[in-house]
């Protein structure tokens, strides 16, 4: 039986009691009023006595069961609203919790969705097979922002970019989703969308500067793409991400992922190690001090840079080469004027120029020499 219903049933026996007092204070009376009214007080008063007698039982019984009816809609009563106000009170706690969900996936500066809402929509992209389209972004010149507007234009930064990205992508699909998984990166998911066409939207998007701080700047932002083509969404984030990376040192670039170009991540989505900070140089290849008095350092380059150094080296020889030719002046043999100075080198500072130039040549003979025969070496290895 519901609430409703047992509440319904108690009134409902309150009423039939009622009535059933009623009926017996009435046919109480009756007899005595009408005997009275006859003029036969006797009878009436020992009709009376007699009715008494016989009704006060049935009367205490009548009034015990309205006082329990009375009792028991009470309590039906207060169960019904604690029950209300627990409902209630459940309901401001789902909404409380449901709010602090959301405001825990989502980035209170820019309003997009994180890291995990991102990460969610992939794994349910893998999950299906579905083909997407990911872009991974980051902002150039934040610490330049930070360092000369504060961190407060900082933010403004930040929430240009986010609505710039949020512009291209809804441009592209009206299912793409932002997200800012960290502090100045940027996720865009689009599903089944074209690379090109993303790429597209996304460089339209940043072409225009923007207002920070009062100040007009252009935006810069590296952005690689990748597209999973229904594979796993997290190697296709990982493509994306060696993509941005080239477009970093490109230079503010919005790239397509190329396998040739960016390399190949590995099968756990670690990047491939194409920058050169994350390159371990193998000890061969290693330039370092000769003397034993200066700190060493390690150089990591490709063949093609190693030349153009060694070139640019030869190059500063020959200009400290061309330095040793210069002749003395003699200062009786001068034809300047009088009241002319003359400032050809002398013998003497001849002597110490030569000296200077000599020791300069030494050093970058010394190290050209030396990165040329590590090119030849890893040239014979590779």
């Amino acid at each position: 039986m519901s609430k409703s219903d047992a509440r319904s049933t108690d009134r409902g026996d309150l009423l039939r009691t009622t009535a059933a007092i009623a009926v017996v204070a009435i046919l109480a009376t009756a007899p005595v009023a009408i005997l009275a009214s006859y003029g036969h007080l006797p009878a009436a008063v020992l009709v009376a006595v007699i009715v008494m007698q016989s009704w006060i039982p049935v009367g205490i019984i009548a009034t015990t069961q309205l006082i329990r009816q009375r009792r028991r809609l009470a309590a039906a009563h207060a169960r019904e609203e604690e029950l209300e106000r627990r409902v209630a009170a459940g309901a401001a706690c789902e909404e409380l919790l449901r709010r602090e969900l959301a405001a825990a996936q989502c980035d209170p500066l820019t309003g997009l969705p994180n890291r995990a809402l991102a990460d969610r929509a992939m794994a349910a992209a893998t999950a299906v097979a579905a083909p997407l389209t990911i872009a991974f972004a980051d902002a150039d010149g934040l610490h330049t922002v930070n360092a000369n507007g504060g961190h407060a234009a900082g933010d403004q930064y930040l929430k240009a970019i986010a609505a710039r990205l949020t512009h291209a992508a809804a441009s592209v699909s009206a299912g793409a989703q932002v997200a800012r998984t960290g502090g100045d990166e940027f996720m865009v998911l689009v599903p089944g969308a074209d690379a090109t066409a993303l790429r597209n939207a996304i460089r339209v998007a940043l072409v225009r500067p923007v207002t920070v701080a009062g100040r007009r700047m252009q935006v810069r932002v590296s952005v690689g793409i990748a597209v999973s083509s229904g594979g796993n969404a997290r190697y296709a984030l990982a493509q994306a991400d060696a993509a941005m990376f080239t477009a970093k040192r490109m230079g503010n670039q919005t790239l397509i992922y190329d396998a040739d170009r960016d390399g190949v991540p590995e099968l756990d989505g670690t990047r491939p190690q194409v920058r050169r900070r994350d390159v371990e140089p193998d000890r061969a290849t290693a330039a370092r001090a000769t003397d034993g008095t200066a700190p060493t350092t390690r150089l990591v380059c490709s063949l093609d840079e190693a030349a153009s150094i060694a070139n640019a080296l030869w190059l500063a020889y020959d200009r400290w080469a061309a330095v040793l030719q210069t002749e003395p002046s003699d200062p009786a043999a001068s034809t300047a004027p009088a009241e002319t100075i003359d400032v050809t080198s002398t013998a003497e500072g001849l002597d110490r120029t030569t000296a200077f130039a000599e020791t300069e040549m030494a050093k970058y003979a010394g190290l050209a020499r030396r990165i040329s025969a590590l090119i030849d070496t890893v040239s014979e290895q590779s």
